[in-house]
């Protein structure tokens, strides 16, 4: 018994270390692949926000080097969610290139497509929209030098404003989202970040900082702002732009142990902005491909189970779970296990790591168990054997 005890002791505290070395990043994605529907592959409850939540997702995965073709459960995959998605407003198909180019399909027909949403002026009416554009011909696969990214450039420069930066409709100050946005646009379009317009957003990006390193006092503006220094070739958290505190330890303040991101200090987590604040974590400037890495499997797994099946219960029943590496660990307040359909979850003692139940609080005969495990991000997993209890 003692010799068991110590081994599982020994085994817990290995996994005491794998789930301390969790990254935000990681715990992120745990989070966010938690909310993909096993069947369609689509993230987010059905309804509306879920395209826009599934493209975003896809993004987010990418730019943490991994391979959306690889996010499925039972059903289709992220890759095949976003192939799937509508595009019924011009805000949809911008954002349906970057989300192709993220899960690694291609439309050959979509750079026409974008082509045909665009104003007289080569732009698409706001500076939000036309910087979109941009960053969605070149996902699209169209060169820089293709005249409608030219045209396209040259009407984002003409709603700069004279602050330096870029607001929203006929605004005449900038905010930090929409100089954000522009920022990427210009950089993917091959503008040096040399260019007096670049120089002129850069140094009014910076005037949006808070002390807290946040821009805006919130998770969106924030990993969109660290996005676009990272388009300009500097990190959020090195250089000028710390100010006690940077862009990317403010999202990780912003953090929930599930892994998800607040959309701000008194909001809720979201989809939307867990997907932002990865994106901005995974450090990779819009657009985006898919990456090589290999996404894994991010429910928890059962790693042994004492006794096997069919044997008698000697001492004390015990299994031994784990998390996957950088996810954000198993909550024991979601754990469970029945006992011949007998709920006798009160009756285990349950940690992160480990469920055993003493074989005398066990009644004799055949037992029929099924245990469920669940992170704290909501991936569950369910095993079921039988054993037989000796009383």
């Amino acid at each position: 018994m003692r010799r068991q005890l110590l081994t599982l002791v020994l085994a817990g505290s290995a996994l005491v270390c794998t789930s301390a070395s969790a990254s935000p990043l990681g715990k992120a994605l745990d989070y966010l692949s938690a909310r993909q529907d096993p069947l369609t592959g689509m993230i987010g409850p059905a309804g509306a926000g879920q395209a826009a939540d599934t493209a975003w997702v896809a993004m987010a995965a990418a730019a943490a080097g991994e391979q959306p073709v690889d996010w499925h459960g039972a059903g289709l995959t992220l890759n095949d969610a976003v192939g799937s998605l509508p595009a019924d407003t011009i805000g949809d198909l911008l954002r349906l290139a970057l989300a192709r180019k993220a899960s690694g399909s291609r439309d050959p027909d979509m750079a026409d497509a974008v082509m045909a949403q665009r104003s007289a002026d080569g732009g698409f009416g706001t500076s939000q929209l036309t910087s979109w554009g941009i960053l969605a011909y070149i996902a699209a696969a169209a060169p820089p030098t293709d005249v409608r990214v030219t045209t396209a450039v040259a009407a984002l420069r003409g709603l700069q404003l004279a602050d330096g930066g870029w607001g929203v409709g006929g605004a005449t100050q900038s905010d930090a989202v929409s100089t954000a946005t522009a920022i990427q646009g210009l950089r993917a379009a091959g503008i040096p970040a040399a260019d007096p317009a670049l120089v002129a957003a850069r140094g009014r990006l910076l005037a949006f900082r808070d002390r807290g390193g946040t821009f805006g006092r919130a998770a969106v503006p924030t990993a969109w702002a660290a996005l676009a220094i990272r388009s300009l070739g500097e990190r959020p958290d090195k250089g000028a732009w710390p100010l006690e505190g940077n862009a990317l330890s403010a999202l990780v303040g912003l953090q929930q142990p599930d892994g998800g991101v607040r959309a701000s200090a008194r909001q809720p987590a979201s989809i939307f902005s867990t997907a932002v604040a990865a994106m901005a974590l995974g450090g990779r400037a819009l657009p985006v491909a898919a990456g090589r890495i290999i996404a894994p499997v991010r429910a928890p797994r059962i790693v042994r189970r004492a006794p096997a099946n069919g044997d008698v219960v000697r001492g004390v029943l015990s299994v031994q779970y784990t998390d996957e590496a950088g996810g954000t660990g198993i909550d024991p307040r979601q754990t469970r296990v029945t006992v011949n359909g007998v709920d006798y979850t009160s009756r285990a003692r349950i940690t992160p790591y480990t469920l055993q139940i003493r074989a005398a609080a066990l009644p004799r005969g055949t037992l029929n168990l099924r245990i469920k495990v669940r992170d704290r991000a909501g991936h569950a997993t369910t095993a079921a054997w039988s054993v037989v209890g000796a009383g």
